[in-house]
């Protein structure tokens, strides 16, 4: 019985595999393309015929070509566009020298003309139409001439630097058919391509003293000849490379004579060269770990990089040695890499050969040329649609990348030279902690977006961080699950059934768990389709009988396995996995364990890490060894991170203050939060200071990010003039981020904030209670901002019948009128706030209460959002600080004998206008404000206006001078002084408005 189940499940593979054979296919191109480089015009005069074949099952009446050199053509194409997005305007606002495109085509089938119809929207898409239909298992053959003006290499990655030449994208192409349909797609600089497979024979006619790396294998013998004769050359006389000074430009002449180079290949999608008179050449070869077969290794280099290149031919054969070791042997006969002038990132791959951009250090240049060889499996081999599922290319081979550098060197601290030089306790981590502290950071913002993201959908940082960095640490996880033996055997078979094929993700899923025999849902269904995070941590560990029995609960979003490990004075004993399955499950260990720590290899990413761990001798089992360091640091999962620094600080009234910092802020930033800043207070005698704690939550759905937390403030405040006054506040919140993480150009916030602040200003005090309700909505886009708050506002005094109520809705709308500097904004504000309550039992606290014209000065601020120099000062430079909120004036409203001028107990609206000036540094401004309002104290509606010029620094710093203003405003000062018409805004406020680490990457 048990046989025949045997050969009933092997009869049913084959038979699967059968279906599989039967079912796929896939479309092939062979391509025959003469090309003569004109390095004085920098263009291309080619002729192209490709033979097309429709191995599909259906009839064909077109075919969609790619012309994308002629995304280079203007500001408008979808490459310009996303490079203006992404604040580069050099397409649609630099000269015509550094444009491009592709031109002269006349395309004929079979030997006739046929019409070539361009997409309306992407001039480097067009539709080339059939004369009679294609029918499966025909081909036709295609002929077409074309001329190629090389854009400039600043754009990038088709163009040129000088007379050095990356030709790459640049002849026209098919798009891919497959069962999806057509794949036309335009040229992106984020959001790379999808080809078909099939032969290329391709000649190039330039000047003789060009060298030339290229896709293929060279056929030409005489520079077959000269590559030999430049590499024995390299090594004979390398050092004098190093020793030599360089000209910053040093071309050499062309040569008068010309040559002709041929290359051929097979089972490739795509071909690119790179030509430059400058560069020298070192020759290796590998030889491949399973097949034993001898695969020749070129590096082209400009002399000037000598010294950082001498050792790339390692690079280039321990990447193409392991690579095969790892997922299969390399199927071609040379691999090179080529030190470039690109533009698009740090490197660029195409069959059999990549270019590589400036690189700052010998261990980045080994990173970027290994993980560059590398796409020639992830991209070359399997040919996954990289602007669809670009993880599957990009991800995978930051898998390969990290599983590198770790193989070759287990020690290495990469980060230290990418963090402040090591600096605060970033100086022993490696590159895989380079990408699991960029994940971590980004998902501990609530950021993220699914690795299942179309490449152009993802926001910038996310285009690294989550399709590269996210994806190559998912599949270490799953390869510390399986094993090495089990991963590389199911990358293996991958591999095989899928090389020089179009896999898709269900393709590589339906692989990994036949040969693994796991489902693997929890991997492609969930962290690969969704931004859910894992998370595990000890529920309870019984170690006693010679056993440890330990229960992990699954405190996460993803239903995955996670390994457990044991420890015996400080040495890891036994590590076992607990399955995806149940909330809870125990594992036995078969020793007494002195520690148990789930995750122990760092190989799961979760965002939470010091819920893993259990310690027999400390309290409870899970409080973590403390450890204090200076300023900042990484947030050590072992430890409890205590950080410390010296503070300093000042206002009007504490006068001077020295303090210390004690907080637990760290990269990336923990769940739970704190800080504790005393500081003394010179002027009051008194201890002030700040203090906050709070809790983030990653939700799955609706929110982005949740965090509770509560802040407490108390510094001297001299409120009436006394000397001996202060204010102290409690403030708790709960601040969201509205959505979810589709890295869309909207975000929404939401901030519930409550209060108590007792202000004592002897013998009197004021207790306050309250809070408020504020929805931000918030849209950004190419040159346009918008932003829309609505607020609701609530405060009583405890000690009399003071209260009121109020709501406003402030909107503004920017706009980048100077684009081709990209920099240069104007904005309009509108504002209108209203009382539904306002009673006041002491009238002469009506103006600590009121919307002010100005904004809120610091006896204005009833929440203590912000800090104030001089909180109560009424007179003065320090009464000139004012948020930048309410009535939004940029110029003081001044104070009369009867109140505040500019203050409100009903309702308020206004405008405000703001330009950046087109001239000048971009600190300098010109603004505007008219407002209407029923002011305090008087019986009819107020009219107000100011205008002026300004400074601004960021949305941190701005000082207000105004040149006009309306005569109820002059008359509004008790002085002629000019300085006390002079406002500043400052934006200082670490507590309950956390730090965005995001902005901290590069």
């Amino acid at each position: 019985m048990k046989i025949q189940i045997l050969l009933l499940t092997l009869f049913s593979g084959f038979m699967n595999m059968q279906s599989f054979a039967q079912s796929y296919w896939q479309q092939k191109v062979d391509y025959t393309i003469t090309v003569r480089l004109d390095d004085v015009r920098h263009t291309l005069s080619g002729y192209e015929r490709f033979v097309y074949h429709n191995q599909s099952p259906q009839t064909l009446d077109f075919i969609y070509i790619h012309l994308w050199p002629n995304a280079y053509n203007n500001g408008k194409t979808a490459l310009g566009k996303q490079l203006y997005e992404s604040g580069d305007g050099i397409l649609r606002f630099g000269k015509d020298s550094i444009r491009g495109g592709i031109d002269s085509l006349h395309f004929q089938v079979n030997g006739q003309d046929a019409p070539l119809t361009f997409d309306p929207l992407n001039p480097d898409i067009a539709k080339l139409t059939l004369y009679q239909p294609l029918k499966p298992e025909d081909s036709i053959t295609v002929t077409t001439p074309f001329r190629v003006t090389i854009p400039s290499g600043e754009v990038s990655r088709l163009g040129h630097i000088g007379q050095s030449y990356q030709i790459t994208q640049w002849y026209p192409k098919p798009a891919v058919y497959d069962k999806n349909g057509w794949n036309q797609m335009p040229y992106l600089t984020q959001g790379e391509f999808y080809s078909e497979y099939g032969t290329f024979d391709v000649s190039i006619t330039l000047p003789q003293n060009y060298v030339v790396g290229a896709t293929g294998d060279l056929q030409t013998p005489s520079e077959i000849a000269f590559m030999d004769e430049k590499a024995e050359y390299a090594k004979n006389n390398f050092s004098s490379f190093i020793r030599k000074k360089y000209p910053k430009d040093d071309f050499p002449a062309s040569d008068p004579e010309w040559k002709t180079i041929r290359f051929t290949q097979k089972d490739v999608h795509d071909f690119a060269w790179f030509a430059d008179k400058r560069f020298a050449v070192l020759k290796g070869e590998v030889e491949l770990p399973y097949s034993k077969r001898k695969v020749t290794t070129w590096a082209l280099f400009t002399p000037r990089n000598a010294a950082l290149w001498q050792r790339a031919p390692e690079y280039i054969h321990d990447g193409t040695y392991y690579y095969s070791l790892w997922n299969g042997d390399y199927p071609y006969n040379q691999v090179t890499a080529v030190d470039g002038t690109i533009s698009a990132g740090g490197g660029m791959e195409y069959p059999n050969v990549t270019v590589i951009g400036n690189a700052k250090s010998p261990v980045e240049l080994e990173i970027v040329i290994v993980h560059e060889v590398g796409h020639n499996w992830f991209y070359g081999i399997l040919g996954s649609n990289e602007r669809v599922h670009g993880w599957m290319d990009e991800g995978m081979n930051t898998l390969n990348e990290m599983r590198y550098m770790y193989t070759k060197y287990p020690k290495n601290t990469y980060l230290s030279d990418q963090i402040l030089d090591g600096k605060f306790h970033f100086d022993h981590l490696s590159q895989y902690d380079s990408n699991d502290l960029t994940f971590r950071i980004i998902a501990g913002t609530g950021e993220d977006q699914p690795i299942e993201t179309h490449s152009a959908k993802f926001t910038e940082t996310n285009y690294s961080g989550i399709m590269y960095q996210k994806t190559g640490l998912v599949f270490s996880y799953l390869k510390a699950y399986l094993g090495d033996t089990l991963f590389d055997q199911a990358m293996q078979t991958y591999y095989n059934e899928w090389k020089f094929k179009h896999p898709q993700p269900e393709d590589m899923r339906a692989v990994l768990e036949r040969v693994s025999g796991k489902d693997l849902s929890w991997l492609f269904a969930d962290l690969i389709q969704t931004t859910n995070h894992i998370d595990y941590k000890i529920a309870r560990v019984k170690s006693y009988g010679g056993k440890t029995t330990v229960t992990v609960k699954n405190a996460g979003q993803v239903d995955g396995p996670i390994e457990v490990s044991g420890f015996v004075e400080g040495q890891k004993v036994q590590t076992l996995w607990v399955e995806n399955g149940a909330k809870k499950q125990e594992v036995t260990f078969d020793s007494e364990m002195d520690a148990v720590q789930i995750n122990a290899s760092g190989k799961a990413p979760e965002i939470v890490q010091s819920n893993n761990y259990w310690y027999r001798k400390s309290p409870f089992g899970k409080i973590e060894p403390l450890r204090l360091q200076f300023l900042i640091g990484k947030n050590e999962p072992t430890r409890s991170n205590l950080f410390w620094s010296p503070i300093l600080g000042g206002n009007a009234y504490d006068k001077f203050m020295l303090g210390l910092a004690l907080h637990n802020y760290s990269i990336p930033s923990n769940r739970f939060q704190f800080l504790l800043a005393p500081l003394y207070s010179f002027g009051g005698k008194r201890i002030s200071g700040i203090a906050e704690a709070s809790i983030t939550c990653l939700p799955k759905k609706n929110l982005k990010l949740s965090r509770f937390g509560v802040s407490l403030r108390s510094f001297k405040n001299d409120t009436l003039g006394t000397n001996d006054g202060y204010y102290a506040a409690v403030l708790p919140y709960w601040t969201a981020k509205i959505g979810n993480r589709t890295g869309r150009p909207i975000s929404q916030n939401i901030r519930i904030q409550s209060m108590y602040r007792l202000d004592v200003f002897r013998p009197k005090q004021r207790e306050l209670i309250g809070g408020y309700l504020q929805y931000d909505f918030n849209y950004s886009r190419e040159d346009h901002q918008v932003n829309l708050q609505v607020r609701s506002d609530y405060a009583a005094n405890l000690l009399n019948s003071d209260n009121f109520s109020r709501s406003s809705v402030a909107t503004s709308y920017k706009y980048r009128y100077l684009k081709n500097k990209r920099d240069r904004w104007i904005e309009l504000r509108l504002f209108a706030g209203n009382y539904w309550n306002f009673r006041m039992y002491n009238s002469g606290n009506a103006v600590n209460y009121a919307y002010a014209l100005s904004g809120a000065s610091g006896s204005q601020d009833v929440f203590v959002e912000d800090y104030f120099f001089g909180r109560s000062a009424q007179s003065g430079i320090w009464s000139q600080q004012r948020l930048d909120n309410m009535g939004g004036f940029r110029s003081t409203a001044g104070n009369g004998q009867s109140g505040y001028f500019g203050t409100t107990t009903t309702w308020m609206t206004a405008a405000n206008f703001y330009l950046e000036t087109p001239i000048g540094p971009k600190i300098f401004g010109i603004y505007a404000d008219f407002g209407i309002f029923d002011e305090a104290f008087k019986s009819k509606p107020t009219q107000a206006y100011d205008l002026g010029l300004a400074m601004r620094l960021g949305t941190v710093f701005g000082i207000y001078f105004p040149v006009l203003q309306s005569e109820n405003m002059e008359k509004a000062y008790l002085t002629q002084n000019y300085a006390e018409r002079i406002r500043f805004t400052l934006k200082f406020n670490v507590t309950n408005k956390p730090l965005d680490i995001m902005k901290l990457l590069p």
